[in-house]
């Protein structure tokens, strides 16, 4: 089993995030954006919280993961390629960072 503590400092940021993006959702002009991430949010809100609760030691689900149908699937698989494509493409022009930001000393 992986070690839960490990984690915590990375959930610790992670969460309070999720919180953060999905808050500015409200402050979208237009509706059906609102609307799809607060939906996109709240779904991974749930992942990530499933995801700590795997690796605190919960029982894994015997079934596979119901299979997404609906609206929603289309908009899913087009954000996600969308975003692979780019950083396929130009990795660097997306802005993210891995590790630490902070200079160790």
């Amino acid at each position: 089993m992986a070690n839960p503590e490990a984690f915590d400092r990375d959930f610790g940021y992670l969460l309070p995030f999720l919180d953060k993006v999905a808050a500015a959702a409200s402050e979208l002009q237009d509706p059906a954006a609102r609307e799809e991430l607060a939906r996109l949010m709240a779904d991974e809100k749930a992942r990530w919280n499933r995801i700590r609760e795997l690796l605190r030691g919960a029982e894994g689900s015997k079934a596979a993961p119901p299979a997404t149908s609906g609206p929603e699937a289309p908009a899913r698989t087009l954000a996600r390629s969308s975003g692979d494509g780019i950083n396929r493409v130009a990795p660097q022009m997306t802005g993210l960072t891995v590790g630490s930001l902070k200079q160790s000393r």
